[in-house]
């Protein structure tokens, strides 16, 4: 029975690592195909090389197998806890020495979660050699019956870490908890130590350590299902005394604490000035939000509009309550939100909107689902004749190929699509640059698009030369990280 209790409990907590993996990354490098593929292929590294040195283990010294899986499972709980302290200096070390954004995540992934992973793929060949041993008449059984328990234990905790630890205590509470219960389990195998008095005391101490990482700074202000989400001074960044809603490492909306109305991210200001532009102060009109952030834009124009609706999909209510708690999100009834991805939202219904805004881009990428010839036919579908779909993106100064795919994309179902882009914020080729990208059936008003009061002003750009030979994102082929990341 101790040795079932033991492959579960491992089994579950290196799922739980590897899910925990993901969120600790999140805030540094985003959270993308790629970073997945990172976590995924150290953890699964890390078991790899641990069955086969477990195995090793096994072999060598078959009578203390006891003894062994003790001091195995007291070093893999010691490991559990050791990326809390290793993700943020590794990741700083990473950008020090200049690497690249892909070798950047490899590394911080390599580093700080391999051997957690080693340790717990080591565990299980001894607990199912010593299981076989107590058993010996029932191989069979046994290392069937082991194999299930650890692939039950693996689902376990892969539920348990998306629905319950890091929705309850957090991405350093969730490692905890697993380093107290691979502790707790080594006391099943205390009357196979020589001396289980000092085995009674190494567990002692290592529960107490476990619960150490708890006292630390928490990750993230608020660790909801999808984002990790901060409150942060942008003070310098937007060129004003503002507050910013920090989502996965990305500013997702800034609201000014100096009393004026100023937007500082590039997209909000230009539709912003766009919308003024468009609509006298009587007209009534509604618009569609892909993604709430921090309400910006909703909250400005029903405020401004009298006869203004807006429908918000913002997919994570934790970002809409969050928004509301930090002040950026006012009460309107005239702001409707749906807890729910904004393809699904606009499947169900049948409104008709006058301008549909995805600001889905978080983090490095946008979700992959939101940019595919299928859902620009989706929007245009509900539009109203005549209606503006814009769409936040962000790129690369320097051959934009996502920029150059969306565009081919949207022209695919749009008559009439256009880039725009700032005159005076500052065009960084090494860094990423804020576009603006408008689709309509009708006519698009060429003119400049200037801030009130004088201040940003857009033109429209030509397109990035590589459009032509750009691919056309699907639901079936939509290479988002590939054209994104470099």
């Amino acid at each position: 029975m101790r040795h079932a209790v033991a492959m579960v409990v491992v089994s579950a907590g290196a799922m739980v690592v590897e899910i925990v993996a993901a969120r600790m990354l999140a805030p540094l490098v985003g959270m993308t195909v790629f970073s997945w593929t990172a976590v995924i292929a150290t953890v699964l590294a890390g078991l790899s090389a641990g069955h086969w040195i477990g195995g090793i283990v096994a072999d060598r010294e078959p009578a203390r197998l006891g003894a062994r899986l003790f001091q195995m499972l007291i070093a893999t709980a010691v490991l559990t806890t050791t990326p809390i302290l290793l993700v943020a200096p590794v990741h700083a070390g990473a950008e020090t020495l200049g690497l690249g954004w892909m070798a950047a995540t490899v590394t911080v992934a390599g580093v700080c979660f391999t051997m957690p992973s080693l340790l717990a793929g080591a565990v299980t060949p001894v607990l199912t050699a010593a299981a076989v041993a107590g058993a010996p008449d029932r191989t069979g059984l046994v290392i069937g019956r082991m194999f299930a328990l650890g692939a039950a234990g693996a689902i376990l905790g892969t539920m348990l870490a998306g629905f319950v630890l890091l929705q309850w205590v957090g991405s350093i509470g969730s490692l905890a908890v697993v380093a107290a219960a691979e502790a707790a389990v080594a006391a099943l195998f205390l009357r196979d130590l020589r001396a289980p008095v000092v085995g009674v005391l190494v567990i002692a101490g290592v529960l107490a350590g476990s619960g150490a990482p708890l006292l630390a700074a928490p990750y993230c202000r608020v660790e909801s299902r999808y984002y990790c989400l901060d409150l942060v001074d942008t003070t310098a960044w937007a060129g004003f005394p503002s507050r910013g809603m920090f989502l996965d490492g990305w500013i997702q909306s800034v609201e000014p604490t100096d009393g004026s109305d100023r937007l500082a991210i590039e997209a909000h200001a230009f539709l912003d000035a766009w919308a003024r532009r468009s609509h006298g102060p009587d007209d009534a009109w509604r618009a569609f939000f892909i993604g709430g952030g921090g309400y910006s834009l909703p909250t400005r124009w029903v405020a401004r509009w009298p006869h203004a609706e807006a429908v918000v999909a913002e997919i994570d209510p934790a970002v809409t309550a969050f928004a509301a708690e930090i002040g950026f999100r006012r009460p309107s009834r005239r702001i409707r939100v749906h807890d729910d991805d904004a393809r699904s939202v606009l499947r169900r219904g049948a409104v008709r909107y006058d301008l549909v805004f995805s600001d889905a881009f978080s983090g490095h990428t946008m979700p992959a689902h939101l940019v595919t010839v299928e859902f620009h036919r989706l929007v245009r579908d509900r539009l109203e004749p005549g209606g503006i779909y814009a769409i936040n993106a962000y790129d690369w100064a320097r051959d934009p190929r996502f920029l150059a795919a969306m565009l081919r994309s949207l022209r695919e179902v749009f008559a009439e699509v256009t880039v725009w882009r700032s005159d005076t914020g500052p065009v960084r080729p090494g860094r990423r640059t804020p576009y603006i990208l408008l689709a309509s059936q009708g006519a698009l008003d060429p003119a400049p698009v200037t801030e009130a009061g004088g201040g940003r002003s857009w033109t429209v750009r030509p397109a990035p030369p590589a459009t032509a030979d750009a691919p056309v994102l699907t639901d079936d082929y939509a290479p988002v990280d590939r054209l994104t990341l470099r």
